[in-house]
């Protein structure tokens, strides 16, 4: 919850008070953080399983996210390994969009073909995929509440 709306006209007030970005240094406290937003500091619930640093200026608070660590399921491929799919928790508190304002699980995948796998290759890639399927049921279940 943000604790003053931005209006985008800079009064002297804002003017007097604004802090320099170089010496921002965002701070976590009980489930929030401050941070800046066009030069003013603001305070924004902040989810414990958020690990950005929030470190930026942004330029509006529509733009302030909060995203947890990715979970990635690799494949082997011609350069070593590749990330072929990760996920993560995100969501957008203050987009004005229902559905990225509560927190969901984001998905990349990469559609490019990374190897051509033998058979035993291609059975340890399946073991890492039901791995990769649990540790997706438990960033479901930080978000609903419960184990999945």
């Amino acid at each position: 919850m943000a604790t003053r709306q931005l209006t985008g006209v800079r009064t002297a007030l804002d003017q007097r008070y604004a802090v320099n970005a170089a010496e921002h240094h965002p701070v976590r406290t009980n489930g929030t953080i401050t941070i800046l937003v066009r030069g003013q500091q603001v305070t924004v619930d902040c989810p414990p399983w958020c690990t950005r640093p929030h470190s930026e200026v942004y330029r509006s608070l529509e733009d302030v996210s909060h995203h947890s660590d990715a979970i990635s399921l690799t494949a082997p491929s011609h350069q070593g390994v590749e990330q072929v799919l990760t996920a993560r928790i995100s969501s957008w508190p203050f987009a004005g969009d229902p559905a990225t304002e509560r927190p969901f699980v984001a998905f990349d995948a990469v559609g490019d073909e990374v190897a051509q796998l033998t058979p035993e290759a291609a059975l340890a890639a399946a073991d890492q995929t039901i791995a990769h399927g649990y540790a997706l049921r438990a960033l479901v279940g930080i978000i609903s509440g419960g184990a999945q």
